[in-house]
């Protein structure tokens, strides 16, 4: 699918379009990178329940993309994303809680996040670093 369709069917009220699109202007897939329009369609995708559209917001806030970094919005967005079955998400999580980025370090809750991420590790391409992370750190609590 081209971006011009993808536009089309995001502005006709296509979810998974508003998802899409938005992750092309967050990563210039296809597009040059516009942090506003990133976050006006991915807005839009995560209020309407799409998950992944949560992790990238969430990344948005947490990397400062196009605004101020806020770590606590990071924070509620990775964990709708995370109950989603987001994976990176919830590896997010973990480091947060287990660095204490922005919140004081909580290994149990670092725990619980990296536990959840691990169960997907079977389907999960290209995220071995991730895994890695998640693994070591339950090995050392």
């Amino acid at each position: 699918m081209n971006i011009g369709d993808l536009r089309t069917k995001a502005e006709a009220g296509s979810l998974v379009a508003q998802a899409i699109l938005g992750a092309c202007y967050l990563e210039g897939i296809g597009i040059p990178v516009d942090y506003g329009e990133a976050f006006r369609l991915l807005s839009v995708a995560a209020r309407r329940g799409s998950a992944r559209a949560a992790a990238n917001l969430g990344r948005m806030y947490a990397e400062g993309l196009g605004r101020e970094a806020e770590p606590l919005e990071a924070i509620r967005f990775f964990e709708i994303a995370a109950e989603g079955g987001e994976f990176l998400a919830q590896i997010a999580l973990g480091r947060i809680y287990s660095e204490g980025i922005g919140v004081p370090p909580d290994p149990k809750v670092a725990k619980r996040w990296y536990s959840a991420a691990l169960t997907q590790c079977d389907s999960v391409v290209g995220c071995d670093a991730e895994i890695k992370q998640a693994r070591d750190f339950i090995a050392r609590s």
